[in-house]
């Protein structure tokens, strides 16, 4: 009946701040659509760090939740931080490349964040299903953006607004349903 080794999540604040940022990005985004391809890469470099600290940070009740399977957002938190560190410092490379490598970090994150969703069906088979669901969009709209960098890059601002508010939203989601345990 009762699953004393359960972590205790209590509301992750971490992940509730991190879905708020994603959100205001998303709304900068779609407001100033001009915003130049510099200006993209230092909010993508600061929103994938912050990601990938966030996940960092949430390793070890991650862990104790969903296992070895943590292992894998331990490693993709430390590719989100490193994609951040490119974008910080190689601008010039940043630039050339902001397709594909917002197309990888999309596919990152979802893949990462698909791999350890079983947690969340310890709050109740809607939390997990929902998360599946906006993780499953990201990924598609992560491979659109890899197969189509052309193509996406006439679109960059509004494809990534949709993916800042769908990845937002399900880590709004994630920290209410961990605040139910």
């Amino acid at each position: 009946m009762f699953n004393m080794n359960r972590a205790r999540w209590g509301f992750d604040w971490g992940e509730f701040i991190l879905g708020i940022l994603f959100i205001v990005a998303a709304v900068g985004l779609l407001r100033s659509p001009k915003i130049g391809l510099t200006g993209l890469a230092i909010i993508f470099a600061f929103m994938a760090l912050l990601s990938g600290l966030t996940t960092i940070a949430g390793y070890k009740k991650l862990h104790e939740a969903t296992g070895i399977r943590a292992n894998f957002a331990l490693v993709f938190g430390i590719l989100d931080i490193l994609i951040a560190v490119v974008f910080f410092f190689d601008m010039n490379s940043a630039i050339v490349t902001l397709g594909y490598l917002f197309a990888l970090w999309f596919i990152f994150d979802s893949v990462e964040r698909l791999l350890v969703a079983s947690h969340l069906r310890d709050f109740g088979g809607l939390w997990f299903w929902l998360s599946v669901i906006l993780d499953v969009i990201s990924l598609i709209i992560g491979i659109m953006l890899f197969i189509h960098p052309v193509a996406a890059a006439l679109s960059l601002n509004v494809l990534i607004a949709f993916f800042f508010v769908i990845f937002g939203i399900n880590a709004i989601w994630i920290a209410i349903a961990r605040s139910r345990s």
